[in-house]
Formats: C-alpha cells, sequence, structure tokens
C-alpha cells in the first residue's frame, strides 16, 4: 500500500482547519454553504452525511482547491490545509496534500486502459518508476482490478470504475484523501473490502473524509461523524454522541441513513430513558436489548399484530410472461463471455430485483431486455416475439431502462424540458397535457426546485430521479431501473419505493438492479443472484439470506439488521420470520413485556 505523505505538522494542529466559509456558486444567488466551521485532524477518519442537496458534495470541493481557483463563485472565509490557506495555493500543488475521488469517477479518467490510469497521477508528480510500478501492482490486487489491467475504462461496470478511481487517487499518497459515494456501485463485499482499506489507510496515517450512507459496518470505528443540512454543519463530533444528541433529527428529519441497529436504538431511546450510548454494532444492540423479556403477548411468526407497510402487494396474474429467456448467452467482441446460460421469466405487475458482484452480468442482461445488444446465443422473447424482431424505437414502447448513469439518457438544455420531450417521443403532442404531466412528474420526484437547471449539473440523486421521470413518461409495460437508489437519502428512497409500488398498481412490472442489500430485504419479494454471467438463486428474498453459499459466491453480505435477528435466535429468542425492517423491530418489541417496568 502507498504510504501517505508526511509533513512536520504539530499534534495539535488540525489537518483541515475551516473557519466561517460560506460558498455561493457563480450561477447562483442563494449560497450553497452557509458558515461552515470544521476541523479535522491528522490520521483520523471522518464520515459526512446529510440529505441531497445539503452541500456534502461543495464541501468536498474546498479542500483541494477547486472551490475557489477552477469554480469560480464567492467563497468567504478560509480553509487552511495543514499550514498552508487554499487561497494561495495552486490545485495542482493541493493535489500532493489532497486526494480526491469523485462521485462520477469518470469525469476523472485522462487515459485510455486501466493500469495507465492508476499510473497517471503519480507519473504527473515525478514519482520514481520503480515505485509507481509497485503502486500499481498493489493497488490492482487490492481493487480486484488485476484481471482488468489491459481492458478499456469505458468497458468497465459502475463498480470497477469507483475502484479504478479509488486506485488513481490512493496511488498518488497524499495526507488527506477525499472520497464522495465511493461505494454507490459496488457490490456489498467490494463495500466492505474498501471500508476495510480506509481503516487500514487510517491505521497507516492518512485521513480519510468520507460521504457515504453506506454506515453499518464501520462508523462504529469512525473518529468523527459529521452531519450537514442545508449547508451547515449541524453536528460533529464521535459518531455515538451525535447518534445520542441528533439521531431521532437525523432519521425523522433529515433522512439520513443510520445503522438499522442504531435506529432501533434511537427509538427505544424515545420512548425509554436509556443509560449508555446509543448502540452501533450488533453485540451492542443485543446488550441494550438485554434489558426486555422476549415473551411474547399475541405475536404469531408471520409478526401478527405487529404492522408492516412492507408486504406482498398480492398482485397475481393468469397473464403470459412478458419476457421468457432459455439459456440466453452474450460474448462481447473480443471473445469475454457476459451471460451463459440465462434462463428466467418477468410476469406482468411483478416486482423483481436482480443482485450480485460487480461485472456478473446484470447490465449486460438489462441491455439484451431493451434492444441495445443481441443475444450471442439462446432464445430470448420480449411481449410475445423473439428480440430479433424488435426495433429498438418500437420496443421503447414496452420496456424502459433507467441507466446507470442517466446523463447518458440527457438531451436538453433543462430538467423540465427533458420531461417534455420524452413525453414529445412517446406521442404526447398537446401542450396543456405536456405542461401538466410534466408538473406532476416534477412534483411526484421533488425536481420542481430545479426544473430550470441543466440536467448535467444535477447530483448524481437527482439525475436518478430525473432518469426515472423520463422513462416513466412512456407508459411502459416493465420499468428497468439499473441502482435506483444511489445518491438518494432515507426519505427519497422510501418515495422512489412508493413510487414503484404504484407503479406496479398500473400493471407495470418493475425489475430493479441492485447492490442495496437493505433494499432488497426491506422491499423484495422475487429476486434473482447472478455471478459470472450466470443465475446462482432465483426466489423469495427471504431464502436468499439463508443461502449461505449463494451468498459468498455473489460477494454479497446480510444486512445488520438480519445479523441482529440471528445473534438473538441463537440466544434462543424466538422471533417472527418476516421482519423486514427495523421498524418492523421496534413494532414487534413493543408487543413484548418489558423485563422492568418503566
Amino acid at each position: 500500500m502507498p504510504q501517505p505523505a508526511t509533513a512536520n505538522t504539530s499534534q495539535n494542529q488540525p489537518l483541515v482547519n475551516i473557519q466561517h466559509v460560506s460558498y455561493t456558486h457563480w450561477n447562483q444567488t442563494e449560497p450553497t454553504l452557509r458558515d461552515v466551521c470544521l476541523q479535522i485532524q491528522s490520521g483520523t477518519l471522518n464520515v459526512l452525511v446529510g440529505p441531497s442537496g445539503s452541500g456534502k458534495s461543495t464541501l468536498c470541493d474546498l479542500f483541494n482547491g477547486v472551490i475557489p481557483h477552477l469554480y469560480g463563485g464567492k467563497l468567504e472565509g478560509d480553509v487552511w490545509i495543514g499550514s498552508e490557506n487554499t487561497r494561495g495555493v495552486k490545485v495542482k500543488d493541493l493535489s500532493r496534500e489532497v486526494g480526491r475521488v469523485f462521485q462520477d469517477p469518470e469525469t476523472m479518467f485522462a487515459t485510455l486502459q486501466v493500469d495507465d490510469e492508476i499510473a497517471f497521477g503519480a507519473e504527473n508528480l515525478r514519482f520514481q518508476v520503480e515505485a509507481i510500478q509497485q503502486a500499481v501492482e498493489e493497488l490492482l490486487l487490492q481493487t480486484d482490478l488485476h484481471t482488468r489491467r489491459n481492458h478499456l475504462v469505458w468497458n468497465l461496470s459502475g463498480g470497477q470504475i469507483q475502484k479504478l478511481g479509488l486506485a488513481s487517487v490512493l496511488v498518488m499518497r497524499p495526507r488527506l484523501i477525499v472520497l464522495d459515494e465511493p461505494t454507490s456501485n459496488l457490490d456489498p463485499g467490494a463495500t466492505h473490502s474498501v471500508h476495510q482499506m480506509l481503516l487500514a489507510l487510517r491505521d497507516e496515517g492518512m485521513t480519510v473524509l468520507l460521504v457515504t450512507r453506506e454506515l453499518d459496518e464501520f462508523l462504529a470505528e469512525a473518529d468523527q461523524l459529521l452531519v450537514m443540512e442545508a449547508g451547515r454543519i449541524l453536528a460533529a463530533g464521535p459518531p455515538r454522541q451525535v447518534l445520542r444528541d441528533h439521531g431521532a433529527y437525523m432519521i425523522d428529519s433529515l433522512g439520513v441513513w443510520v445503522p438499522e441497529t442504531s435506529t432501533i436504538g434511537i427509538a427505544l431511546h424515545e420512548e425509554l430513558p436509556l443509560d449508555g450510548d446509543i448502540p452501533i454494532t450488533v453485540d451492542e444492540t443485543c446488550d441494550l436489548l438485554s434489558g426486555f423479556e422476549f415473551s411474547p403477548l399475541s405475536v404469531d411468526t408471520n409478526l401478527g399484530n405487529v404492522s408492516s407497510n412492507h408486504r406482498k402487494s398480492g398482485i397475481q396474474s393468469a397473464d403470459r410472461p412478458l419476457v421468457v429467456s432459455e439459456n440466453l448467452r452474450y460474448v462481447y467482441p473480443g471473445g469475454a463471455e457476459a451471460l451463459c446460460g440465462i434462463s428466467l421469466q418477468i410476469d406482468p405487475s411483478e416486482w423483481l430485483m436482480i443482485v450480485g458482484r460487480n461485472g456478473a452480468g446484470k447490465s449486460t442482461l438489462a441491455r439484451l431486455l431493451v434492444g441495445l445488444a443481441r443475444p450471442s446465443g439462446g432464445t430470448l422473447t420480449l411481449f410475445d416475439r423473439p428480440a430479433a424482431r424488435w426495433k429498438i424505437q418500437a420496443l421503447a414502447n414496452h420496456i424502459a431502462l433507467v441507466f446507470q448513469n442517466p446523463e447518458h439518457q440527457f438531451l436538453t438544455d433543462s430538467v423540465a424540458d427533458e420531461i417534455k420531450y420524452s413525453l414529445l417521443a412517446h406521442g404526447v403532442a398537446d401542450g396543456a397535457e405536456t405542461e401538466r404531466r410534466t408538473a406532476e412528474m416534477l412534483g411526484m420526484l421533488d425536481l420542481k426546485e430545479v426544473a430550470a437547471d441543466h440536467p448535467f449539473s444535477l447530483s448524481a440523486g437527482l439525475k436518478r430521479r430525473l432518469g426515472v421521470a423520463t422513462m416513466l413518461a412512456g407508459e411502459p409495460q416493465i420499468l428497468l431501473v439499473d441502482e435506483p437508489t444511489y445518491g438518494q437519502d432515507r426519505q427519497m428512497t422510501h418515495t422512489l419505493m412508493t413510487l414503484m409500488r404504484e407503479i406496479r398498481a398500473r400493471g407495470v412490472a418493475v425489475v430493479m438492479i441492485t447492490h442495496d442489500m437493505r433494499l432488497v430485504q426491506e422491499y423484495g419479494e422475487r429476486v434473482i443472484v447472478m455471478s459470472e454471467g450466470a443465475i446462482l438463486y432465483d426466489g423469495a428474498t427471504p431464502g436468499l439470506f439463508e443461502r449461505d453459499a449463494v451468498l459468498e459466491a455473489a460477494n454479497l453480505r446480510r444486512t445488520i439488521l438480519h445479523e441482529l435477528i440471528n445473534n438473538l435466535r441463537r440466544k434462543g429468542i424466538a422471533l417472527p420470520e418476516d421482519l423486514r425492517n427495523s421498524g418492523d423491530f421496534v413494532e414487534l418489541l413493543r408487543g413484548y413485556k418489558l423485563g422492568q417496568e418503566v
């Protein structure tokens, strides 16, 4: 592992010192950052959370001098990196101190080939050739890109692109590395590996600032939790302290994702005065629950009196399947086999989730389903016609794909115009109807405030919402969404899932490709697991979490809630089978007697 650069900095002096910073983008009238004060100590792991649009990415642009040197705008206050004020240091010189992994790593790439891209930054900093070669080899292995070292960067999956972005920054050995959602497109196993890598970097002396919603497995080991709201720092401090003081507000008002174990602890703390910290780990939560006498009152194994908003809809259809594939194969030019014998069917009105490791073939399968690629073998029938007989334009009226990178679909200069264009493309020519449906979509997906903005200026989360809006314009029979919750906060994720439920009620089948096992656990009905171009599992969601071999082969991990439930069962506590989320679990606890009257 490349070692971070060192400098003679007093141990009492923070590596990052932001004092009363406000920032207004050049094309905005209202500031995005408002009187931000923040300190980050050297050799610490810092986690930054907040709702979409709270200013997290803008804050990250302060550290390497992109603001104000490249983005312009109005900057007030001071940003110190060590003893240097970023106002007086060029971006190229700050790159030796601060490494930045963008929310969209593709925008970082400067070369064509994977190993060249990793080496590029270190070459520009004129590192020794032997040191560069050694670092590239180590990072190829650590990011699991060694088998793709000679691949073109645009032929990588979304997850592999994120790994490459991380490697291309680590090779430069910065003192501070700033990562904006670096695991959002990674499978759960790869996410775990990145988190372990970041902990190791911290232990080696590197300072890490991580913007993420993936807090479950390593928040307990972070040094500082930072919470943003409306361009301000709401809270900063040790994670357990921040959760205790602000946890309920973070969940209920900001929609921030916190570990399900912490959600349970926060909910109980609201009802019962609890001693000690809010739990983060499974063991801490088990200790908290030791005060409960688990003797059910009237709770059966299907949750009985416990209410849940996430039961299967019960929609059943005797109609013919919309999609049928038998032994479907796809081979890329050059001979790489992406799909090797896929057999499946998709029925009307069903909700199907497809999961699996990065590079398993999920996105390739999606491309075949919408006609962007043709099968190399086997059969694929789409809406009662062989795939080869469909033209893409005609097929688009039946199945709509929201890309993993939605910006690849955008064609106009404003959010509202993008929706209007999609309506026009699907035959909606009446001006009043176009305006009405555009306004409906903008409101449904909380896009009104950015209606006049250029689609490419949106955050990753807002781009996802716009992508969904444009695809719904055609009222397809199947809506196929690739990583729909990337960049979304808790509230918008639930809004999107409610929208998916409403879409199904109109008879549309929803197919979601995702790495979010929490989403699968909470909402999944039928799930398909893919690995190395094949299907390892096709069945009900609860059954997947009991298949150790499938989870391991597909690089998937159980959710922290599932680990908690299994831990309690191992202690002899009988729990219902259908606990989908932390809300279900808290409702269950309300149905049990407390071991001690409060």
